[in-house]
C-alpha cells in the first residue's frame, strides 16, 4: 500500500484517516527526514525503539528480519530505502519525533505531516501497599520532612502528567553512595524505562542531544564542579526546564524543534556544579552531606550505605529485590492518586542547601567580602585567611609586614593570599585571578595606596578622619587612571608590626 496519507482530501474522514496512520504504524521502519535517521519497530511489535539507525544500520536490520534480499542481489547495487522516505511495505517519513504518553505511534501534525511517538508504556502495575523503604531513600535525599514533601508533590506531579515539564528541576548533593541513582531508577519504573535517560557530564558538554532531549526524564549525573568544566551548566540547561519546545541537534544536520515534556534530575558528588542566581525560579537543591556509610538507622541496625544494598539483587547490575519492587509498585499507587499542587511544583523548594549554593554562585570577591563585613575583626580575619594561603607572604608577620608604610592599608600580596585562604575554607576551588580581584576592591570603596616599595588597599572602615588621607608624606593615595588593580610590588623595605594600625618607622617609611 501507499504510505503517503492526506487527511485534508474532501473524500477522507476521520476513521479512514487513523486506519492508515494504523496501517502505516506496522511498517517496520520510520524515516525522521530533517534528521536522515531511521527509527525500527521494537521486538514486540509495540510501536518504534528510540535509538537512530543510518540508513547502513536501517538496510542491515531489514535484511537480518528477511523484510528485503542481501546487498549482492539488489538490482545494481540500489538500496530501497534510496528512491524515498516512502517505501511501500518497508519505510514511512515522519518530519518529527516525539514521545507522547497515552498517544498512537504516529500522530498528524498541524501541517498534515507525520511524527513518530516513541513512547512506551510502563511495566509496572500500580498496586496498594507499603512503601517504606522508598519513602526512607527519599526522605534521605531530601533532608527533612518538608523537604519530602515537596518532592513528593513534583513526583506525583510528573506521574500523573508525564507529558507536560514540571518547570522546575531538582539538583541532588551528596557523598557517593546516597541513594540518587536508586531515585532515578526507581522514577525510571513509574514513568517507563525507555521514556527516561541517563547522560553525563560528556553530553552536556556537547552541543548533540538527539539522543536524549524529547525524554520524560533526564538524569544528568556526576556532573563536575562548575570551574573545572570552564564554564556554568546553568544558562545552558534553563532552556530545558522551562522552554515548551527544544531543538534536536545532531552532526551535520539542521536543527529541529521537537516539543519539551522532560523533568530534569541532576546528580553529583560535588560542591558547586551549577550556578543558581539569586532570583533563580528554577532549581531545587537538596544536600544531605552526612556519610552514608557512618549513619546507622536505629530501626534497622544497619547504615544507610547497607540498607541500599539490601535493595538491590544480588548479581544483577542496577536491579531492585522482587521484595522492594512490590514496593515501588506500591509507591506508584501513592503517586497516581496523591492530590498535587501544580503551583507548588513550579516554585523552588527553599531550604538551606538551596541557599548556601546560591552563596557559592556569587564571585568569589564579592563572598570574601560579604563574609569580612560579618566579622567582628575585620583587620584580623584578613590576615588569619592570608595564613591559610599557600600564596601567602613568607615575611608577613615581619619586616616589612602586610601594611603599606605607617598606614592601615594591607598590601596586594597579603590581600590576595588572603582571598586565597578564604576559598580554601569555604571550598572554593578556584581562586579569582589577581587583577581580577584588587579591580573588584576598588569597586567596593577601597582606597588604593602605595609608598615608594609597595602597593596595597585601605577598607573602607578605616577611611574616617585622618585615616582617610596618608598618614605619612611618603604614602600616596592613587585615584583615577593612576590606579593600577592588580600591580603588586615587592613589599622587602616596608615595616610593620603584624596588626595594622600599629607600623613602627623603619628606613625608607
Amino acid at each position: 500500500m501507499s504510505t503517503t496519507i492526506h487527511p485534508g482530501d474532501a473524500l477522507a474522514h476521520a476513521a479512514d484517516t487513523e486506519a492508515a496512520l494504523a496501517q502505516v504504524a506496522k511498517l517496520p521502519l520510520v524515516k525522521v527526514v530533517p534528521l536522515e535517521r531511521y527509527l525500527a519497530r521494537r521486538h514486540d511489535g509495540r510501536g518504534f525503539a528510540p535509538e537512530f539507525l543510518t540508513q547502513k544500520a536501517a538496510e542491515d536490520y531489514l535484511i537480518l528480519r528477511g523484510l528485503v534480499d542481501p546487498r549482492n542481489m539488489w538490482p545494481r547495487g540500489v538500496s530501497p530505502l534510496a528512491a524515498s522516505p516512502n517505501v511501500p511495505g518497508l519505510c514511512a517519513g515522519v518530519m518529527a519525533i516525539e514521545c507522547k504518553p497515552n498517544a498512537p505511534d504516529l500522530l498528524m501534525r498541524k501541517d498534515e505531516t507525520l511524527a513518530v511517538n516513541t513512547w512506551e508504556a510502563p511495566t509496572l502495575v500500580p498496586v496498594s501497599g507499603d512503601w517504606s523503604d522508598v519513602r526512607r531513600v527519599l526522605l534521605w535525599l531530601a533532608e527533612d520532612e518538608a523537604g519530602l514533601d515537596w518532592l513528593l508533590n513534583w513526583i506525583a506531579f510528573k506521574v500523573q502528567n508525564p507529558g507536560s515539564r514540571p518547570g522546575t528541576a531538582i539538583l541532588l548533593q551528596g557523598p557517593p553512595g546516597s541513594g540518587k541513582n536508586a531515585l532515578y531508577r526507581v522514577l525510571a519504573h513509574l514513568l517507563g524505562p525507555s521514556n527516561c535517560v541517563q547522560i553525563g557530564e560528556a553530553d552536556l558538554a556537547k552541543p548533540y542531544n538527539l539522543h536524549f532531549a524529547t525524554k520524560l526524564l533526564i538524569f544528568a549525573n556526576e556532573l563536575l564542579d562548575n570551574h573545572k568544566r570552564g564554564g556554568s551548566l546553568g544558562d545552558g540547561l534553563k532552556a530545558m526546564i522551562t522552554d515548551s519546545e527544544v531543538f534536536l541537534e545532531s552532526k551535520g544536520v539542521p536543527r529541529t524543534p521537537a516539543s519539551n515534556r522532560a523533568g530534569l534530575l541532576a546528580a553529583t558528588n560535588r560542591t558547586k556544579p551549577i550556578e543558581i542566581e539569586e532570583n533563580d525560579r528554577r532549581w531545587t537543591v537538596f544536600h544531605n552531606k552526612t556519610k552514608p556509610a557512618e549513619y546507622q538507622h536505629p530501626d534497622l541496625g544497619m547504615t544507610h550505605r547497607e540498607f541500599l544494598e539490601s535493595l538491590h539483587a544480588p548479581s544483577e547490575d542496577d536491579a531492585f529485590t522482587p521484595e522492594f519492587m512490590v514496593q515501588v509498585a506500591a509507591f506508584a499507587h501513592a503517586m497516581v492518586n496523591r492530590a498535587v499542587d501544580a503551583r507548588r511544583v513550579r516554585r523552588p523548594h527553599a531550604n538551606a542547601s538551596r541557599e548556601e549554593l546560591q552563596q557559592l554562585s556569587e564571585p568569589v570577591t564579592e563572598q570574601f567580602l560579604r563574609d569580612l563585613s560579618d566579622s567582628p575583626d575585620r583587620d584580623r580575619q584578613i590576615l588569619d585567611w592570608a595564613t591559610k594561603s599557600p600564596n601567602a607572604p613568607s615575611n608577613m608577620h615581619a619586616p616589612p609586614g602586610p601594611v603599606v608604610g605607617k598606614t592601615k592599608a594591607f598590601t596586594n600580596d597579603v590581600l590576595y593570599a588572603a582571598v586565597c585562604g578564604f576559598c580554601r575554607v569555604v571550598g572554593q576551588k578556584h581562586p579569582p585571578q589577581k587583577r581580577t580581584f584588587l579591580s573588584a576592591l576598588k569597586s567596593a570603596g577601597w582606597t588604593e595606596q602605595r609608598d615608594s616599595k609597595t602597593r596595597g588597599w585601605l577598607p573602607p572602615w578605616h577611611q574616617t578622619g585622618d585615616d582617610a588621607t596618608a598618614l605619612a608624606t611618603n604614602v600616596v593615595p592613587l585615584t583615577g587612571p593612576r590606579s593600577a588593580a592588580g600591580t603588586s610590588s615587592g613589599a622587602a623595605n616596608s615595616t610593620a608590626e603584624p596588626r595594622p594600625g600599629h607600623a613602627t618607622p623603619s628606613n625608607g617609611s
